[in-house]
């Protein structure tokens, strides 16, 4: 076998040091962009919850001031458990299970007799709201848990 001459072994040495430096540059490039993808879908999903819980928020607080003050019929909070069934596809399970307290929660007010708002907030003003409260609260550790995984 003939020996290589110092010309060659540098030139087949820079040959693999520029094909290595290459492979690495499109690894880095494909892997950067993957986590591109990847934090892009995570905040586009957490645009749709956050549409789907303010949805949420806002009917049941229509609903249930309404519950409160007027005899309601529960049929009405149909299209509310259709957002429900959303976050049931979409959500974490203690998101999930603080918005199927809160429908919990309306349906009971459907169902007791109208009362006086203003009074039921001085008699417990934070039991008042506690279910939104307890969702709002999942909502935000759910986003919180998302944007951690960016």
């Amino acid at each position: 076998m003939p020996a290589l001459s110092p010309a060659a072994i540098v030139g087949i040495v820079a040959i693999a040091g520029f094909s290595l430096g290459g492979l690495t540059c499109v690894a880095l490039a494909h892997f950067a962009r993957r986590r591109q993808f990847q934090a892009s879908q995570i905040l586009r999903d957490l645009d749709r919850r956050e549409d789907v819980y303010a949805r949420l928020v806002e009917q049941a607080s229509e609903m249930w001031l309404d519950a409160l003050e007027t005899p309601h019929d529960p049929a009405n909070l149909i299209g509310l458990t259709a957002l429900v069934g959303r976050v049931r596809m979409a959500s974490s399970r203690p998101v999930l299970e603080a918005a199927e307290a809160m429908v919990d929660f309306l349906f009971d007010a459907c169902d007791r007799k109208p009362a006086d708002v203003r009074q039921l907030v001085a008699q417990a003003p934070r039991e008042f709201m506690e279910p939104l409260r307890a969702f709002t609260a999942a909502c935000r550790n759910e986003r919180e848990q998302m944007l951690r995984a960016l």
